[in-house]
């Protein structure tokens, strides 16, 4: 009897190991795959393929050291209706990203080195539409999308819940608290809060 259920055990535990290490190989294979369709990819890059969303390769560079946690959504959107964009997404080395991000982009979007993202940020160059009363009577989804580059410094640590917003430059080394909506730039340095976030202090 005591034999059996460590027989039992044994071989259960060797079955989940052996689907770990088959899912391991695949993720593999198709990181290797999803490599090869970008603008440039750096050494030591990681996507959580099985549930990760990614749009538009051709018009995206990563760094080294890049990863990401489950969830990810990275768009570069060439065409929304009867539109064509030119998208640009830069990721610089040294980037991690934590789960249930977004990342969207019609134009550009720049993250510098050394970035940390936690986690369900969302980050856009583009909204649905202008923000003007001409607007109004269009459901949103039929609006032609409207865009401002984005760009993150080096070195900034951006906290869960954050949104970026369209037209936004960060500095080198902000840090953004958790469930900040970021509204307008912010210089080097800062410490930024809130929604819509202002600044609570400068790192001097």
């Amino acid at each position: 009897m005591i034999f059996m259920k460590a027989f039992k055990h044994w071989l259960g535990l060797a079955i989940y190991r052996k689907i770990k290490l088959l899912e391991s190989y695949a993720n593999m294979v198709e990181n290797n795959d999803i490599k090869k369709k970008f603008a440039f990819v750096g050494e030591n890059v990681s996507f959580r393929c099985q549930d990760s969303r990614i749009k538009g390769c051709q018009y995206i560079r990563v760094g080294n050291n890049f990863s990401v946690g489950k969830g990810f959504r990275l768009e570069a959107i060439d065409n929304y209706m009867l539109y064509r964009f030119s998208p640009e997404i830069v990721i610089g080395d040294n980037v991690r990203i934590e789960d249930y991000c977004h990342i969207g982009c019609v134009e550009k979007v720049v993250i510098g080195d050394g970035v940390l993202i936690a986690s369900k940020v969302f980050i856009s160059d583009h909204f649905h539409g202008k923000i003007t009363k001409d607007d109004i009577g269009v459901p949103p989804s039929n609006r032609p999308l409207s865009s401002k580059p984005v760009v993150i410094g080096n070195n900034v640590w951006i906290g869960d819940n954050v949104s970026i917003l369209p037209g936004i430059t960060l500095g080198n080394n902000v840090i953004i608290g958790a469930n900040s909506v970021v509204t307008h730039s912010f210089p080097a340095n800062s410490v930024i809060a809130g929604c819509p976030a202002r600044i609570i202090k400068i790192l001097d």
